[in-house]
């Protein structure tokens, strides 16, 4: 995971230094990376919108060949390629998304290495200054007494960890009694139980008349609030933090793109009827 935090922490360095605030830089690379991945969201959400298009083809040959996988897969294939279709094309913002939320696992457990720079040695003697033994996560040891002092010595600037009032250090777990961490992995719960409400009725589009598929995706969808309940539990505020303002967006980007798509399937079936009509009229 570390390959993927090194670029993520060159991003997140210099706005750091630019807004003094790691809640707020938390946000405002968020939401950059979002932006930037909106054309990778604009093709998957294209990919399935023409394989739901593809669904009653698709179902019949997987009734025709229900007793040749091989033959049923060669079809399958071959449709998919005469309509410029990648049945996987739907996974890759997902797949992104997955690469940058490693990323920003370490990032956030570990802000004295990716933020500060500091290196190992300096690290392991702010941790014996402070009496920090055996492994400690460098963002538990952020909040700890003293080593603001340690990391001011060594002519660091200490990271402002104080967001609206929330130690983006601290972890809900353990801290139940602090009603002020519970905000972050609530609206990130929310947020994503929003969020597959919205992927589950468009999945459940594309894969009508295909059982299995939509038995996956509620599966899946079902699964996604409660792991986001568990690890929003566990992990720092910070990474709390994070969960909610990119499903927020992502909730955001789905509803615009979904509407845009809409849109463009409706002009172009509009399109092909006026175009049938036409055609239609000559033939009289």
């Amino acid at each position: 995971m570390y390959i993927f935090a090194e670029p993520l922490a060159y991003l997140i360095r210099p706005f750091y230094h630019l807004v003094k605030n790691y809640g707020l830089t938390l946000i405002i690379v968020t939401v950059l990376i979002r932006l930037a991945t909106i054309p990778l969201t604009v093709m998957s959400q294209k990919s399935t919108a023409k394989t739901q298009q593809l669904q009653p083809q698709i179902a019949e040959i997987q009734k025709k060949y229900k007793n040749d996988k091989e033959k049923m897969s060669l079809e399958m294939q071959k449709l998919y390629t005469k309509n410029k279709v990648n049945p996987m094309g739907g996974c890759l913002p997902m797949i992104v998304q997955m690469f940058v939320l490693f990323g920003f696992i370490q990032v956030v457990y570990n802000p004295l290495r990716y933020i500060l720079q500091l290196t190992a040695d300096q690290i392991e003697k702010i941790k014996s200054a402070v009496g920090a033994s055996g492994a400690v996560y460098q963002v538990t040891l952020c909040g700890m007494k003293g080593v603001k002092e340690q990391i001011t010595a060594l002519g660091k600037q200490p990271i402002n960890f104080d967001f609206m009032g929330i130690d983006l250090t601290q972890m809900l777990k353990g801290n139940e009694t602090n009603i002020h961490l519970w905000i972050f992995p609530v609206l990130a719960v929310i947020a994503t139980v929003i969020s597959s409400i919205m992927s589950k009725k468009q999945m459940a589009q594309s894969s009508a008349g295909n059982e299995q598929a939509a038995s996956m995706t509620n599966s899946m969808m079902a699964v996604m609030p409660v792991m986001t309940a568990w690890f929003t539990y566990i992990m720092p505020a910070g990474m709390s933090l994070y969960w909610f303002v990119s499903t927020f967006i992502q909730i955001i980007q789905q509803e615009i793109i979904n509407r845009v798509i809409k849109k463009e399937n409706e002009k172009q079936l509009a399109e092909g009827t006026k175009g049938k009509g036409k055609k239609s009229g000559k033939n009289n």
